[in-house]
Parts: C-alpha cells; sequence; structure tokens
C-alpha cells in the first residue's frame, strides 16, 4: 500500500491519511493480541509436548528392542506374520482452527483400530513371549503415538502462523506507519507554506486597495477643491 496521496495536498487528503494511520494502528493492536495468544498457547502446548515425547521416545525404545528381539529369536517370518492379510490403516484428517491458525488432527478411520495388527488375537500356543510383549507395547503405545504426532503438527502450524503474524506487526510498526506518518507531516507543511502563501497574498492585496483607496480619495478632494475654488 502506497502512503503517498495522488493529486496535490488538500485537507481531505490529510483527513484520509490519518484515518489510515488510526486503522493501521487498530490493525496492528489487534495483530498483537493474536500474537499473545498464540504465544500462550504455544508455551502450553510445548510444555505437554515436552512430557508427551519424553513418553513416547521411551516407548519406541522399548518397542524398538521388543522389534529386535523377535527378529533375532523369532526371524523375519514372525515379522511378516504379524502383518499378513492387514490393509494400511486409514487416517482421519480433522480440520481445526486457534485464533484463525488452521491445523490437522490426525486419527484412525472410523471402526478401523480394531484392524490393527496388535488388535488381531494371537494363540499364545504358536507365538512366543517376545511377539507378545511387542504387541502389547505397541497396543500400549497407541494413544501417546498420536498424540505425539498431532501436538507435534499443532505447534508447528502454530509457530508458523506465530511467525506470520509477526511479519505483518512488524511490516505495519516499521513500514507502513512511518511511512502515513511522514505523508500527514509532508501535507500539513504543504498546507500551512500554503495558507500562509495564502494570508501574505491576501494582506498585500489588502495593501494595495488601501492605497489605492487613499490615492483615490486624494483624487477626489482636489478636484472638489479645485472645482471650488474656479
Amino acid at each position: 500500500m502506497k502512503g503517498r496521496a495522488s493529486g496535490p495536498p488538500t485537507r481531505e487528503h490529510l483527513l484520509a491519511t490519518r484515518k489510515r494511520i488510526g486503522g493501521v494502528t487498530y490493525g496492528k493492536k489487534l495483530l498483537e493480541r493474536k500474537r499473545d495468544a498464540l504465544l500462550r498457547s504455544a508455551e502450553e502446548e510445548r510444555r505437554l509436548y515436552r512430557e508427551v515425547r519424553s513418553e513416547f521416545l521411551l516407548r519406541s525404545r522399548n518397542i524398538t528392542f521388543l522389534y529386535s528381539l523377535v527378529r533375532m529369536f523369532e526371524g523375519d517370518g514372525s515379522v511378516r506374520f504379524l502383518s499378513a492379510g492387514i490393509a494400511p490403516l486409514p487416517v482421519a484428517v480433522e480440520k481445526k482452527s486457534i485464533m484463525g491458525c488452521r491445523y490437522s488432527v490426525f486419527s484412525p478411520g472410523e471402526g478401523e483400530r480394531k484392524n490393527l495388527s496388535w488388535k488381531i488375537p494371537y494363540d499364545p500356543a504358536i507365538t512366543s513371549l517376545y511377539v507378545e510383549d511387542l504387541l502389547k507395547a505397541m497396543a500400549d503405545g497407541e494413544e501417546c503415538m498420536w498424540q505425539y504426532i498431532n501436538l507435534k503438527t499443532k505447534i508447528t502450524a502454530i509457530e508458523r502462523e506465530l511467525a506470520r503474524t509477526t511479519l505483518k506487526i512488524n511490516t505495519l510498526e516499521h513500514i507502513l506507519l512511518p511511512s502515513l506518518l511522514k505523508e500527514t507531516k509532508r501535507i500539513e507543511d504543504v498546507l500551512s507554506e500554503r495558507e500562509r502563501q495564502e494570508k501574505f497574498v491576501a494582506k498585500r492585496m489588502g495593501k494595495k486597495k488601501r492605497k489605492s483607496s487613499v490615492e483615490n480619495m486624494e483624487i477626489i478632494l482636489d478636484t472638489i477643491c479645485e472645482n471650488h475654488y474656479s
């Protein structure tokens, strides 16, 4: 947006520029409130994320260890058996918003949880304790995994929106507002100079009129005197 008005500066231009300054200032305050709300939300989500991340990493290490034991003692066949006939899990995506910040919430598709490999019952006679421990660890860590994914997604979206909001505030504060204030000062100076010139011209015209009136009066008096004594 340009701060300089087109055409010669007028009172209307000055009022319009001041109105724009008021609008920009109000918009900047709204953006600052949004930024503060996003900062509070981001801080709260980061605190929760740190807790969930610690639990998620702990469960992941446990699952990795159990998976290694299954591959070591049961072989790749047992690992392939766990996913035999299991279709890829459909993921439902729900769009949410906070202070104009849109983010996605992921979850298993409706009615798809029961189809997960660790939800399918296995015969203890043909499976080892390592497989059972692995399935139990995966089932116990499922909720933590979805919470970790959604928190990470939400925090990323909030940080992205926070960066955009901060950029808008800085643009208004350091570019647009100074430009409008400079334009206001320029218009005020031009109008003030124009007013001084108009006063000066009016004053000179007044002097000329008074001088002309005096000269005319003197001519009239001289004429009257000549007529009287002739």
